[in-house]
């Protein structure tokens, strides 16, 4: 993958197992206050790109910790963890 290109949802795994990508999620907060995670690709260069929805063209959004893990899985099915990252107290 070029580091000019989106990357887009139905990319991922080839992102991951073929050009050596890695995945982070970024807490964010939605329109109702409630955290969710956007998804990022890491570029074996350290460039990070959104992760949109193909579909969409929208950011990839996880709306429960529980849905992170099932992606992660599913992505990564010899992983024994993820890091799910959380929003400081009182960021908004």
């Amino acid at each position: 993958m070029d580091s000019s290109q989106q990357l887009v949802s139905n990319y991922v795994r080839s992102f991951v197992e073929q050009d050596g990508g890695s995945l982070r999620f970024a807490p964010i907060r939605d329109e109702d206050g409630r955290m969710c995670w956007e998804l990022y690709g890491i570029l074996p260069d350290g460039v990070e790109r959104k992760v949109m929805l193909s579909k969409t063209g929208k950011p990839r959004i996880f709306k429960s910790s529980d849905a992170v893990i099932a992606y992660w899985q599913d992505i990564y099915p010899e992983a024994s963890e993820v890091t799910i990252p959380i929003l400081k107290s009182g960021h908004k």
